[in-house]
């Protein structure tokens, strides 16, 4: 992944929401989850709710150009009837798993307060009973693969490959085989190192998934994009030991370390790659931006809160957003907008108790032996293949351009105190400077320009687990459970 991020773009100012399913919710819409009820948490295990049916998704928006459209892996934005699962949402196939997290070889799991335990992995709408043992990152590699080698070459082809890793799993929260974490015997923290024998086996499976691209000679024509959904979480409930150091705050949080997330972009169509973008953007603005690429018109698509970027980054312009609402939550009571490089935050997320910046623990590798990791991997190989080239160089200082530094407060922490809080990002990334007490005109502004997305959000859509979906009553499994004719 580092090869594709040195020679593509690096969105070093990139922003999701704090959890998987509205962040999902609003690649898949281009709109915020005040939009579409999908605002507040997660949907868990046999909630009867999802991503509204009214609202277009990208895959049926590229189906109008005339696009194959696949998914494999986590969907995570409803199932409770057939009218939310991928293949009726605008998919030709589906191969993955509805829920937010499972045993990533058993792909089973468990009913809330129960020993019982379901299956939870389908090919389209069949159930695959004869997959485990397997770990998931490997199978979700191999089906992209099997489907871009038998794909239909007279039509364009969108892939939605959502790994599972390095998500919690359930109830083991970090599985990964072997081979992938003895290569890490020098982090020294046992859940550290598995995370990175995680990470590992996502970087292999890319890096196949890429050489499959240029066998079937599509690189020349291929748009990659790599997004994370979240920061990591440290701790607690489905934690992933990911620390987001030296930004502030995890996971659940309107924090620069629950939001701003890793994410970047590679194609031969970019005029303008091999670079840090500091543009800013929103996982929403991927549909118009993705929509333009593809040959579309994103001026067709009305009422979207996503911005087309496909031109500002193809030429590093500067980005048409100059303002970016984290969330609203209602439920939480937890807001955040930014508005150029300032940003306002209201509330205080999960009760305040990862407010702080929390220090990576363990050993790492050194750079420059990362280098010659880059140097020799099987990215590095395919591309010195697609650019016929023997020698394929890195940009220099790449990774020191990316690294973002808090200033002189550099091991500094949070001194905690009631909000608002107004943070200047372009000065202080991390959030260690509250300049809300001084700032009294520029703090009203945009607390009233926050209230007035709140006017037009939609309530939560969330409802309590429906006992109708446990798996006993479904051979098993954990599958759409309501009947629409009956509904």
């Amino acid at each position: 992944m580092d090869v594709l991020a040195a020679d593509g773009i690096i969105l070093n100012n990139y922003y999701v929401q704090p959890v998987c399913t509205p962040s999902r919710a609003a690649l898949m819409s281009g709109l915020y989850p005040i939009h579409t009820g999908m605002e507040t948490s997660v949907i868990l295990i046999g909630e009867p709710w999802g991503l509204p049916l009214h609202v277009r998704l990208m895959p049926q928006y590229l189906k109008d150009l005339g696009y194959q459209t696949h998914m494999i892996g986590k969907w995570h934005l409803g199932y409770y009837t057939e009218q939310y699962v991928p293949t009726a949402r605008g998919f030709d196939s589906f191969y993955g798993y509805y829920n937010g997290e499972e045993d990533y070889y058993n792909h089973t799991l468990p009913v809330p307060q129960s020993s019982q335990v379901g299956l939870d992995f389908w090919l389209n709408d069949e159930p695959l009973r004869n997959e485990t043992d397997q770990y998931s990152t490997t199978l979700f590699g191999k089906q992209a693969i099997k489907l871009i080698q038998e794909r239909d070459p007279k039509k364009p082809f969108f892939l939605y490959l959502c790994y599972q890793a390095p998500h919690g799993g359930a109830p083991i929260e970090l599985q990964a085989p072997s081979e992938n974490v003895d290569k890490f015997p020098y982090i020294g923290e046992k859940n550290r190192t598995i995370f990175a024998g995680m990470m590992d086996a996502l970087d292999q499976s890319v890096g196949d998934v890429l050489e499959a691209l240029q066998q079937e000679r599509m690189l020349d024509n291929s748009i990659i994009v790599f997004s994370s959904d979240n920061g990591g979480l440290p701790w607690g409930n489905h934690a992933s030991r990911g620390f987001n150091w030296p930004l502030r705050g995890t996971k659940n949080t309107l924090w620069e370390g629950g939001t701003r997330a890793s994410a970047f972009l590679w194609s031969p169509l970019i005029s303008r790659s091999r670079r840090v973008s500091h543009q800013l953007m929103h996982i929403v603005d991927w549909l118009p931006t993705l929509y333009r690429a593809a040959g579309g018109d994103p001026s067709k698509m009305k009422n979207l809160d996503g911005h087309d970027m496909w031109l500002h980054l193809c030429a590093d312009l500067p980005s048409p957003r100059t303002e970016m609402l984290y969330n609203i939550d209602p439920v939480g009571s937890a807001a955040a907008l930014r508005y150029r490089d300032y940003k306002l935050v209201l509330g205080v997320s999960a009760g305040g108790m990862y407010d702080q910046r929390f220090r990576t623990p363990g050993s790492s590798r050194p750079y420059a032996d990362l280098d010659r990791l880059m140097a020799g991997s099987k990215a590095a190989r395919v591309l010195r293949d697609f650019y016929n080239t023997g020698a394929f160089l890195f940009p220099s200082q790449w990774r020191q351009r990316a690294t973002l530094h808090c200033g002189p407060t550099e091991s500094s922490n949070f001194v905690g105190g009631d909000p608002p809080y107004l943070f200047d990002l372009s000065r202080d990334p991390c959030e260690l400077h509250n300049l809300a007490p001084d700032n009294r005109e520029l703090l009203s502004v945009l607390i009233r320009r926050l209230a007035s997305y709140a006017v037009a959000s939609v309530a939560p859509r969330n409802k309590p687990v429906d006992p109708r979906s446990f798996p006993q009553y479904h051979n098993g499994t954990w599958a759409p459970w309501v009947n629409v004719a009956s509904m």
